[in-house]
């Protein structure tokens, strides 16, 4: 009845000729959607970043927010400097248990949190993309003007923002219980 639903993949078999996949499940496909595009504009804007203000910084809004250049080869507040490794067996460690929960529970999940862990997964897809590949990560976007905050980047952003979902959520489904 609702055919017109189904996304058809065409797969290149051994036997050399193409077989349709119907995919029932088009959650995978948004999943796959968001973290794909999430990474694309993580590392598309630090390209950005490498090629304009490499080792420098750059006022954007005078008093409270700088593009400022570093090479961040630990974690917030420079947190494990120099132990690449450790970061790297931890994002694929986290990666990997978010990606299991959201593939085996994603009939339970809502839309609001499928995105939000989507969101984690590409942030976490995207600074590891650059520990494996520049042995750092690029951070860029510096609020210390208004606060003491340590530089991040897109990724975290996404990583943030998928946190802050989830507790959204968790504390609308808290308060709605209740009632």
């Amino acid at each position: 009845m609702k055919n017109y639903m189904k996304t058809i993949i065409f797969v290149f078999t051994k036997e050399s000729r193409y077989r349709k996949i119907n995919i029932k499940n088009k959650k995978i496909l948004f999943i796959v959607f968001i973290i794909l595009i999430s990474i694309c504009i993580d590392q598309i804007v630090k390209q950005v970043i490498i090629k304009n203000i490499l080792n420098s910084s750059i006022e954007i809004i005078n008093g409270v927010l700088n593009f400022t250049y570093v090479e961040n080869t630990g974690g917030a507040y420079g947190i494990g400097s120099n132990n690449i490794l450790m970061f790297i067996i931890i994002n694929v460690i986290i990666i990997g248990i978010l990606m299991k929960f959201v593939i085996s529970k994603r009939d339970e999940i809502n839309n609001a949190l499928l995105i939000a862990i989507s969101l984690i997964i590409a942030g976490g897809m995207g600074n590891l993309i650059d520990r494996i590949f520049r042995g750092y990560v690029i951070d860029f976007i510096d609020i210390n003007p208004v606060l003491k905050y340590p530089v991040f980047n897109i990724a975290d952003i996404f990583v943030v923002t998928g946190c802050i979902v989830i507790a959204i959520e968790l504390i609308y489904r808290t308060i709605k219980s209740r009632k």
